[in-house]
């Protein structure tokens, strides 16, 4: 073989060299960059285009993917901000295993009520109540019965007005073995700083039944909350509390979008109201695990106040209430209404329209606070009243909004620390003789 021959065949034989290397090359990147996912459990269609996981920038993302950290399970357990007395709750999930009918009930805001998801089942409060049935009930939970109190746009100071048409009389008179109380982001405005939130508390923890009582912490998408005012309360009590805050926030724009875990500024979507079940389902198996405490006597004493312990909702039947509409017998039938049932809320109102009477709304009762729930509508036909007790303009209000939509705005007019008789007036102010205004609810503290 000549020496031209023998350099092309040298040289043809390299080229087979480097390019079978380079293959090999390519083989191994393609088999590092391959990776085994585990598909997690179908939710509500993401609102986003999805991707396969998580990234660590706030993209909207499809329902992430444990990854082998188990990050999913860490979040849900650091949501336990506390297991508090334990007797309570263990009580409640004996009598669910044993057969007996147990009844859960929520109370709270628009998230309670559903808002941020489209089916009511994929609500948090309906989830939670479906899987504690569903782990500790008979017959396939048959006997766990649950009562959906949420309300959009309700603070506590409204919660203690309809708890008991809410949750009792709403659940043919049955008292809850299981309250969940959400207003941690629905108290801002709240006068009292709390202490209606604790006469809720109070009340339910009261009841003949010694019901358990669990304090659910949600958050806004601006990452704020009133856990750190409400906490004090659980703690003075030796309360169960859950913190979505705590959960959710170290993950956001981490493990989950803030897109995929909000609806809008406010309500959490169908994959947040599955995280909120979620951690509420962790404290209940949590406590289940434990051995028993005895429990935490009540304590009289309260840490805010006590004048909402019992806040009754006027209606023309109330004993020992006296009524006179005056210029307010007419009723308003633009109330909001419930998210998912389409139930006025608010039916038995007392609204001034154009052309009534000047008389003013008169209740007179033996109380020691009252509290009063007007409508905020953006109809300009809507004025301005003053609401007196005892002869003394307390508070004067408008009843138009640019933002009304028709929803309620709760005022505390009396707190006293003893029962006694007072009158409550709502009149036209001057200049709104022929407007409109709405009084959706009364509520008297006995």
């Amino acid at each position: 073989m000549n020496k031209q021959i023998r350099n092309t065949v040298l040289l043809l034989l390299c080229m087979i060299v480097i390019a079978a290397v380079l293959a090999g090359c390519e083989s191994n990147d393609n088999k590092s960059n391959t990776s085994t996912t585990v598909t997690a459990a179908p939710t509500e269609s993401a609102t986003q285009t999805p991707t396969q996981a998580p990234t660590e920038t706030p993209t909207p993302t499809e329902e992430p993917t444990p990854t082998p950290d188990d990050w999913y399970a860490k979040m849900v357990s650091e949501s336990l901000m506390d297991d508090g007395c334990n007797a309570r709750l263990k009580k409640v999930i004996d009598k669910a295993r044993s057969g007996e009918d147990v009844y859960i009930a929520t109370i709270g805001g628009s998230i309670t009520e559903g808002a941020g998801t489209s089916v009511y089942e994929n609500c948090y409060a309906a989830l939670f109540a479906s899987t504690f049935a569903s782990t500790f009930g008979k017959d396939g939970g048959a006997n766990v019965h649950f009562i959906n109190a949420g309300l959009s746009g309700t603070p506590s100071t409204l919660g203690v007005i309809r708890y008991q048409r809410d949750v009792i009389t709403k659940n043919d008179g049955h008292l809850p073995d299981l309250l969940v109380i959400e207003f941690a982001v629905n108290d801002a405005d709240d006068p009292t700083n709390g202490a209606t939130y604790e006469g809720l508390v109070r009340r339910a923890l009261q009841a003949e039944n010694e019901p358990a009582v669990i304090l659910l912490f949600s958050v806004f998408k601006s990452r704020w909350n009133l856990q750190d005012r409400l906490k004090p309360i659980g703690t003075y009590y030796s309360l169960p509390m859950v913190s979505i805050k705590d959960a959710v926030v170290p993950r956001l724009g981490k493990k989950f979008s803030d897109q995929l875990y909000f609806a809008d500024e406010y309500h959490p979507t169908g994959f947040g109201h599955k995280i909120m079940s979620a951690c509420l389902m962790y404290l209940c198996e949590t406590v289940d695990a434990q051995e028993a405490e005895q429990d935490v006597p009540f304590a009289t004493q309260p840490l805010l106040g006590s004048e909402f312990d019992n806040v009754l909702m006027v209606e023309a039947d109330t004993p020992g209430v006296t009524i006179d509409a005056g210029g307010f017998s007419a009723r308003d039938t633009a109330v909001f209404s419930t998210k998912f049932e389409s139930v006025t809320c608010f039916p038995d109102n007392w609204k001034h329209v154009a052309g009534a009477s000047d008389e003013p709304l008169t209740i007179t009762a033996n109380c020691r606070s009252i509290l009063v729930a007007y409508k905020k509508s953006s109809s300009a036909n809507f004025g301005t009243a003053e609401i007196v007790v005892d002869g003394k303009v307390v508070k004067t209000v408008n009843g138009n909004e640019a933002g009304g939509w028709n929803n309620p705005y709760t005022l505390v007019v009396l707190r006293e620390a003893e029962v006694g008789e007072h009158t409550l007036q709502v009149r036209m102010a001057e200049g709104s003789e022929d407007k409109e205004f709405t009084v959706l609810a009364v509520g008297l503290g006995q």
